[in-house]
């Protein structure tokens, strides 16, 4: 097919069903602890980085702002992150994975690894590149 044939159809339709497949299969591997993709991803993030505001863990993984509230929110209500006032800032919580969170932290980071290589193996590296590509420019829309 060329580029052109791939546009005749709806292109936001094609990205939204392979974003979901995608999403489907990570949520698949993480099933076995319990958490979706989404929250996977935000507990990666404050295990990786630390203590962190909302804003930041929005910005690296880029999920939306209220994505992330609620993540955080279903986090914290099964005592994996733990939110205290920012002290430079008062109306700002900063947020930390909690001890449970961090026993798991080498778990999810297997479960992510394997699940990378599964696809590293089904998909040229080429491709992978090219995909990466296009979601950056994906990214930059407004």
């Amino acid at each position: 097919m060329t580029v052109e044939d791939w546009l005749r159809e709806c292109l936001g339709l094609r990205t939204g069903a392979a974003y979901r497949r995608l999403d489907r299969y990570f949520n698949r591997g993480f099933e076995k602890v319990g958490l979706t993709h989404a929250h996977a991803q935000a507990l990666l993030c404050l295990l990786r980085e630390g203590e962190q505001r909302m804003t930041s863990i929005a910005v690296t993984t880029g999920f939306e702002q209220s994505t992330v509230s609620r993540l955080m929110q279903e986090l914290t209500n099964r005592r994996l992150v733990l939110r205290r006032r920012d002290p430079a800032d008062g109306r700002a919580q900063l947020l930390r994975a909690g001890a449970k969170a961090r026993s798991l932290k080498a778990e999810l980071e297997r479960i992510q690894r394997r699940l990378n290589d599964r696809l590293r193996r089904e998909i040229e590296e080429q491709d992978l590149l090219g995909f990466f590509n296009a979601t950056e420019v994906l990214n930059r829309l407004p």
